[in-house]
């Protein structure tokens, strides 16, 4: 039984995960809350509104000490503003004229709250100077193993996100991938992702870019919008005060960025650009694997009109260029893609409590792909796929505090898209699955062609009010409205969060909240006979969630949710192998129709920081169904038991980390040979009522520091991941063969990714 030779190149990609490393410590010209958020990452526990330190108030100047606590009150002062101790030992934000007298040191205690903040599920981590890592706190994330060149892949660590080895798409408690929202710099990216038809296998975000990401995994505010299960944010870094940048390699991608202050320091630039070398590698390694190779670019320049406007021009430019084999040389496949998205920014701030920014925004998506197979046993045929986007966005949102305690949100959102697909198969197929939605003729010839376009609009109004002391409230509303589908769809999205301060160590939040989801111009299933844009799915959320310091360091997190899904649009998913390079001309190939789904779900985890040591524990329990002719069907990712673990050490010179995780067997069907007369059927038990194996990987990091000089470092680095080699499977390959005496179906499992090491370094100047 042959192993698909993409799994091979799934390998050799993931290998190339090289740390992230953000481009120094320099603060001036990041906004107050920006900076704030960096000090917190170096052990810093602060209490702050955003609306006092809101972000058009900036760094003006470096801090002379290197003392966090010190840092902290430098930035401050220049704006009226300054540090107390809070009864519980946290150091909080306050107007000059209330703060402590100096000296102010660093308390221990849990991590910063940030009072204004009421959503439950909610992470947030931030990729600073020390690379790799992981935690489901900010600094902990920062040593995780597997973080390497894809910032998106680490979101898999946290409770109620799965998702394959071979894959970047994280699946968000339950939802398709396609499910989650990926935002850059608040600019709405489409299916962001190398290898977009192979897996997914990695983001288009280069690691050195990333300021901060943000998750949400339910009941996220109503300025993110049209999307149903998750929302994955993502900061990019900002030029410091001086010029400065990073070059890195491994040995699979080199990289570099610079960027520094222009004009006096009212301007400042920033460019980055990346290559995967894999192409390269495979040349010396296996030729017969292919030549994929991808390339992605980042640029920014801003400039400070006053002391109220700042704008900004941006891009974002991702390429592949990818020929793929299996390993028997039976698929193959050319493809080319090639996403632009062009942006400028106008950033508004007033003293009197006011903010503001408008972003207009131009995209332009296109990819080629062409292919063929011949799997002796299971099928041939070929396909050609070209497909062209183009989508244009105005976004306008503003922020207004009447009093503390208390701010508005508003915003507006346009969107027009247009696109054009152009698809043509052939395909026979030597085995026919007797399952519903499945191909019913053993040969198929296909071709369509569809010109789309259409609009979308959104408003949006949200007010988050401290009621009491203790009791933080976020009512919103949103309007979404699109006109690609035939009948078009117009929908109210509620959501409420209530925040409540029990005490100096407990918080409880709840959340519920409507939210609806309108088909992407990207997102026609012409590959699979489906020419037709579907109104608006949706989902409601309840969220319910304990937050507990136990000790010094160690806190408690516990949640619950539940997750409702009605007006399901109809998807399409390969029963028992999706690891193929074609699978969309494969006899397993299933159309799913849904009327509802439903996923439940309990998480439990424990988080340490102390000083240089850092850990983590987590377990979460899960269910997710589709309802399908009256019975309660297992979503393929549905992962009902999860255990994540690890410990990590940052030192001066040194940085370790061990991360392990355990999850349950993946859903599967079971199949038998039916008859070969007049044709092979092959007869399939309950939809994913059986499971595959379960899943266990432990993965392991060293890094190296030295210093080279005042402003320089070089970092040596070694990644290892699946340390012990243990055999994950992942789908099930089939096949008929026939040179036994009786032919029969050959059913064998299809591993998961093997040990993976990568080396490699970088040189931060």
């Amino acid at each position: 039984m042959r192993h698909g030779r993409l799994v091979l190149l799934a390998a050799a990609l993931v290998a190339l995960c090289a740390p992230a490393v953000a481009a120094g410590d320099a603060l001036r010209g990041l906004s107050l809350e920006e900076a704030i958020r960096h000090l917190e990452s170096r052990g810093l526990l602060v209490i702050y509104s955003s609306d006092l330190v809101g972000t058009d108030l900036r760094v003006l100047a470096e801090p002379e000490s290197r003392e966090p606590a010190t840092m902290l009150r430098e930035i401050l002062l220049p704006h009226g503003l300054d540090v107390a101790v809070a009864p519980d030992g946290r150091l909080m934000v306050v107007r000059g004229e209330t703060a402590a007298a100096p000296p102010i040191e660093a308390p221990a205690g849990p991590k910063a709250l940030r009072e204004i903040v009421v959503t439950a599920s909610r992470y947030q981590f931030e990729y600073q100077a020390v690379p790799g890592a992981r935690e489901l706190t900010a600094r902990q994330l920062e040593l995780l193993p597997e973080i390497g060149e894809d910032p998106v892949r680490s979101v898999a660590r946290l409770p109620g996100v799965a998702r394959q080895d071979f894959s970047s798409k994280p699946s968000i408690r339950g939802g398709i991938p396609d499910e989650t929202l990926v935002r850059f710099d608040g600019l709405r990216l489409y299916d962001p992702y190398h290898l977009k038809d192979f897996q997914s296998l990695f983001s288009t975000i280069d690691p050195g870019v990333v300021r901060e990401l943000t998750v949400y995994t339910a009941g996220f505010p109503v300025a993110y919008g049209d999307r149903m299960s998750g929302v994955v944010d993502i900061a990019p870094v900002r030029a410091g005060g001086d010029f400065g940048g990073r070059v890195s390699a491994s040995l699979f991608n080199v990289g570099a960025m610079a960027g520094g202050p222009l004009d006096g320091g009212r301007s400042e630039w920033l460019a980055a650009a990346r290559r995967g070398n894999l192409d390269l590698v495979l040349d010396v390694v296996d030729p017969d694997l292919g030549s994929p190779a991808y390339t992605d670019a980042y640029a920014r320049f801003a400039h400070r009109m006053n002391d109220w406007l700042s704008v900004s021009g941006n891009l974002l430019v991702s390429e592949d260029d990818l020929e793929v084999f299996d390993r028997d040389q039976e698929e193959e496949a050319v493809a080319e893609y090639r996403d632009e998205y062009y942006w400028l920014d106008f950033e508004l701030g007033s003293p009197d409590r006011t903010r503001a920014r408008v972003q207009l925004a131009h995209g332009r998506l296109s990819s080629d792909r062409s292919g063929v197979a011949d799997l002796p046993g299971v099928g041939s045929g070929s396909l050609a796929d070209r497909r062209r986007f183009t989508i244009d966005t105005l976004v306008a949102e503003g922020w207004w505090s009447p009093r503390p305690g208390s701010r508005f949100e508003a915003g507006l959102e346009w969107r027009a898209t247009d696109g054009r697909y152009d698809y043509a198969d052939q395909a026979e197929f030597e085995l026919l699955f007797l399952f519903p939605g499945a191909p019913q003729e053993p040969t198929r010839e296909r071709q369509l062609s569809v010109d789309a376009d259409g609009h979308h609009y959104a408003a949006f109004v949200n007010w988050r009010l401290q009621a009491t002391q203790a009791l933080t409230a976020d009512l919103g509303l949103r309007w979404d409205k699109e006109t690609l589908s035939p009948r078009g769809s117009d929908d109210l999205s509620p959501r409420l969060g209530l925040l409540w301060q029990a005490g100096a160590r407990t918080r409880l939040r709840a959340s519920w909240g409507r939210f609806v989801q309108a088909q992407g111009i990207d997102e026609l299933a012409v590959a699979d006979g489906d020419p037709d844009f579907y109104p608006g799915q949706h989902a409601e959320h309840w969220v319910a969630s304990l937050e507990h310091q136990l000790v010094s360091g160690l806190e408690l997190r516990i949640e619950a949710y539940r997750k409702q899904y009605g007006d399901l649009r109809p998807r399409y998913e390969n029963l028992l192998n999706p690891l193929v390079v074609l699978p969309e001309i494969k006899p397993d190939r299933i159309r799913i129709d849904p009327v509802s789904a439903r996923a439940d779900g309990v998480e439990v985890s424990l988080d340490y920081q102390s000083g240089p040591l850092s850990g983590w524990l987590g377990y979460s329990w899960a269910s997710v169904t589709d309802r399908i002719t009256g019975r309660d069907v297992a979503r393929s990712w549905d992962q009902s038991h999860y255990v994540s673990a690890g410990a990590s050490y940052r030192g001066d010179s040194w940085d370790l980390s061990l991360a392990a995780s355990w999850h349950s067997g993946w859903p599967t069907t079971s199949v038998e040979l039916l008859t070969l007369e007049p044709f092979p059927l092959v007869k399939t038990g309950s939809w994913n009522a059986a499971r595959l194996g379960t899943y266990a990987r432990i993965d392991f990091r060293v890094a190296r520091h030295f210093a080279l000089g005042a402003d320089q470092r070089l970092t040596l680095f070694l990644d290892v991941s699946n340390l012990t080699n243990r055999r994950n499977d992942c789908c099930i390959e089939y096949q008929i063969e026939t040179e036994d005496p009786a032919p029969y179906l050959d059913v064998a499992p299809v591993e998961s990714l093997p040990t993976v090491p990568s080396i490699g370094f970088i040189w931060e100047f």
